[in-house]
């Protein structure tokens, strides 16, 4: 069985090298307090447009260009306080395991007692000023796109890009937004498994999802992906959470469990889940959203949502997002979704999970240059069927979310 590897990392150990003149980092990020594994923390040089994201594993590669040798690294997540360290520290470190402080409060009885402040009431805040926090003005992301699918709890294909994405604005819709593919690779098998899996054509009637949320869709993945992000689509149905601006006022339950600090700045830290009233036996569904208490920004967002039959509870949906500040806005970080479902294809019933991730590597705004109506992609027209770039020497210096080898 031939194996395709994204990033060779089968050991947490920090190893360092050079690839083509870039110095590379590898390590792990794990909780002080109780060991655990720090997910999607940032790793970069700090002030620096250059970094990278830990994986599920708190696991990381970071490559930096020679030049910033000397300049500082920052390592950090919401609800710990930022690590600083250099280049030339952290290198002489075998293995490298970066031990991230707590950084957590209780609520103040004062916050307690204070009946006019509720989950409810922060987060309809946080709903009504997204158009003051985030950009209404265009602006540019750069970025690391990866898509997956495991069948069986094993990698069977992936997609990965490194996207430009011109959006014209919060209070514009999504669809005004022009799409660039600056890098695009995928496996031998990314296609077969695409029509197998992710498609059905308008006439097939054998093809059905027995149960999961269906993968089905028309259009590229990217774009899809960008679709169930709720604050950007504030005003829009998104799947599983519906219009984002009415969300404070949905049938879902919300408690301020405490708070927390993002660079000295406390944060809301709520909870919510599902109304006792509208609690079904086989349904559940939670979720977390981190408001910063000065200006009601929404640094962070989690949904997660799970089915229950017959004793065997699956997760169904799984949303992520993570936000933050450049000059003086609001800008997405991180964004990913994962998707169960089970499939008859006429030939066999499988169940896969697909995976979208994009890490944000830059932001541009207010100046950058438009990207040209030629190189827009096609939304209608899946990224495997563009006409992108790929090449080698690219990839070995650009910093991706590190993952586990893929098989195919």
């Amino acid at each position: 069985m031939k194996r395709v590897f994204l990033i060779i990392i089968l050991l947490v150990p920090a190893i360092l090298g050079f690839s083509q003149n870039y110095l590379t980092l590898k390590g792990r990020i794990t909780d002080k307090k109780n060991g655990e594994a720090v997910s999607f923390a940032h790793i970069g040089v700090c002030e620096k447009g250059i970094g990278t994201v830990s994986n599920l594993n708190g696991e990381f590669a970071l490559k930096i260009p020679p030049y910033l040798i000397n300049d500082t690294l920052c390592i950090s997540s919401i609800g710990y306080k930022t690590f600083r360290s250099t280049y030339e520290t952290l290198k002489k470190i075998n293995p490298l395991v970066i031990k991230l402080e707590p950084q957590t409060s209780v609520l103040q009885d004062v916050i307690i007692l204070d009946e006019a402040i509720t989950g409810k009431r922060v987060l309809e805040k946080a709903v009504n000023r997204i158009p003051r926090n985030c950009s209404t003005q265009p602006f540019e992301l750069e970025g690391f796109y990866r898509d997956y699918l495991k069948k069986d709890n094993e990698y069977i294909s992936f997609l990965e890009a490194a996207i430009t994405v011109q959006d014209m604005g919060y209070n514009s819709p999504e669809s005004r937004s022009r799409i660039r593919i600056d890098q695009l690779r995928f496996s031998d098998n990314y296609k077969d498994n695409y029509y197998k899996y992710l498609h059905k054509d308008k006439d097939d009637t054998i093809k059905e999802v027995l149960e999961g949320e269906s993968a089905f869709y028309y259009g590229n993945e990217f774009s899809n992906m960008r679709y169930h992000n709720p604050v950007r689509n504030r005003n829009e149905s998104v799947p599983f959470l519906g219009v984002f601006s009415n969300f404070y006022q949905s049938s879902y339950q919300f408690d301020i469990a405490y708070y927390t600090y993002v660079d000295e700045e406390e944060v809301y830290v709520i909870k919510f889940k599902p109304n006792e009233l509208y609690k079904y036996h086989h349904v559940q569904a939670d979720g977390e959203i981190y408001i910063r208490v000065s200006d009601y920004a929404i640094l962070k967002f989690n949904y997660n949502f799970y089915v229950a039959k017959f004793g065997d509870k699956k997760k169904w949906y799984e949303l992520n997002l993570e936000y933050r500040e450049h000059a003086g806005k609001m800008f997405l970080n991180y964004i990913s979704y994962v998707n169960y479902f089970k499939i008859y294809t006429g030939f066999e019933i499988s169940e896969l999970y697909q995976y979208r991730e994009f890490f944000v590597t830059d932001i541009h705004y207010p100046d950058f240059e438009a990207i040209p109506k030629s190189e827009d992609i096609d939304k209608s027209v899946p990224l495997h069927e563009q006409d992108a770039p790929n090449d080698v020497d690219f990839w070995t210096d650009y910093n991706v979310i590190i993952e586990k080898p893929l098989k195919e």
